[in-house]
């Protein structure tokens, strides 16, 4: 039931797309269009060829999940994109005042980690490493046969992403950086474009005229909730129980965890509604797993679980 939870998402979020690309007059660049389409019907290929008729269950699940994430990632960065032409009134100001009230004061954090350049450029690598490590976990949960945990994780990914998407439409923000307007002397300390590098996109789909989407370049523009914190801790809780893997990738994920404020711009309070969209995803997916655990089990699927083919 997860895995078809999973395709279930990505649709509902294609749906989703669709009607804001026709409803906020955005055009879709059709070569880089024609592009995706080629790559994801190969995916499923793999998906259906070595899950149906060539029994292959490592090569089925790693199509099957990259084609799942493909789809929702890619809508997610049209929804975020898109969204942006309905003009809502940003909330930076709500969420400056949110931090401020927990006693947190931002610009000074922000300095302190200006004035540590080389823990920056750490924590610049582990921000930029988050999509590359569900890819390799993509892959490596196969491997090790824990399919049920390969395919949690795509659901819980897909439906967090889309889902931060769609609130970034109502609730855009431009983040702490541009909010705080930094000097040039705290960025220059900082790794390139840090905190800054989503604002090209989002003043070019928010103003522009007759703004162009490339799926070559797509880019979620989301400050609230925070996708990033939600990766890192998707990320740790798919490797719970491999020993010595999980220190290492808790350990690496707890540095995505910290760069989100120097490097990804956002405000404290945007992690504690990434944690929160987290829980809720996690919470889903695990009512999901008792109600397929209840479902009866035919012959055929016995047989194709006893293979390890997903079904």
């Amino acid at each position: 039931m997860i895995e078809r939870s999973c395709w279930l998402t990505g649709t509902l979020a294609s749906g989703l797309a669709i009607f804001l690309i026709s409803a906020v007059g955005v055009t879709v660049e059709i070569r880089s269009l024609a592009l995706s389409l080629l790559l994801m019907s190969f995916l499923v290929a793999i998906y259906l060829i070595y899950g149906t008729w060539r029994p292959a269950p490592v090569l089925s699940n790693i199509g099957g999940a990259v084609a799942a994430l493909f789809l929702s990632i890619g809508m997610a960065g049209i929804i975020s994109l898109a969204g942006l032409r309905y003009h809502y009134p940003v909330i930076d100001d709500a969420l400056a005042e949110s931090d401020r009230s927990l006693g947190i004061d931002l610009p000074a954090i922000i300095s302190w980690f200006a004035d540590h350049p080389a823990l920056s450029k750490l924590l610049d690598v582990a921000y930029q490493s988050s999509f590359l490590q569900l890819l390799g976990l993509v892959v490596l949960l196969p491997l090790l046969r824990r399919t049920d945990k390969l395919w949690e994780l795509v659901f819980v990914c897909s439906l967090a992403i889309v889902t931060s998407t769609t609130i970034s439409i109502f609730w855009p923000a431009t983040g702490a950086f541009a909010y705080f307007d930094y000097s040039n002397d705290i960025l220059g300390k900082l790794p390139l474009n840090a905190g800054t590098y989503h604002l090209a996109k989002f003043e070019y789909y928010r103003n522009a005229a007759a703004p162009v989407l490339s799926f070559a370049s797509l880019q979620g523009v989301v400050t609230f909730p925070s996708f990033h914190c939600c990766l890192a801790l998707m990320t740790i809780f798919a490797v719970i129980g491999t020993g010595w893997l999980f220190w290492i990738v808790a350990s690496w994920n707890a540095l995505v965890l910290i760069s989100t404020l120097p490097i990804g711009g956002h405000y404290v309070i945007d992690l504690a509604g990434g944690g929160l969209l987290w829980l809720v995803c996690v919470a889903l997916a695990a009512m999901l797993g008792r109600w397929s655990a209840r479902e009866p089990v035919s012959g055929d699927r016995l047989v194709a679980a006893e293979a390890g083919i997903a079904t």
